[in-house]
């Protein structure tokens, strides 16, 4: 029994050693592959710079995008806190108008009120002594 345990376990270190040195020569030539080469491929460099300016004009038109959309949301703010002013403005001034045309006559009403009322129970208390 002990003779086959050590066979498979070579046998198995042996192909994992294997496989390992074919996936490091796998890694070597395509690390080749990323090295610039000495004579300049025209298509490839071709393709690039066109992917390059059409990338370009991308980013320009987002850019005019982005900058009317930045534009219409800085009016839109100023629209809004110019709305916030007038209607603060106008709360204010709600408040004062409020005061002065309800709160006035009803204070001098509620002035008249009293001594009206003094001045009946006076009058009650006349009728009371005369009785």
């Amino acid at each position: 029994m002990k003779g086959p345990v050590p066979k498979t376990l070579v046998l198995a270190v042996g192909i994992v050693v294997g496989i390992m040195l074919f996936a490091g020569c796998e890694e070597e030539e395509n690390s080749s592959d990323t090295k610039p080469d000495t004579k300049p491929n025209t298509r490839r460099s071709r393709l690039i710079a066109v992917e390059n300016v059409q990338l370009k004009k991308q980013i320009e038109k987002l850019k005019k995008v982005h900058a009317k959309e930045i534009k219409r949301q800085e009016e839109q703010l100023d629209k809004c806190l110019q709305e916030k002013k007038a209607l603060e403005e106008l709360s204010d001034k709600g408040v004062e108008s409020y005061m002065q045309d309800i709160l006035g006559p009803l204070a001098e009403e509620n002035a008249k009120l009293h001594e009206e009322i003094k001045t009946l129970k006076a009058q009650i208390e006349k009728l009371k002594t005369e009785l």
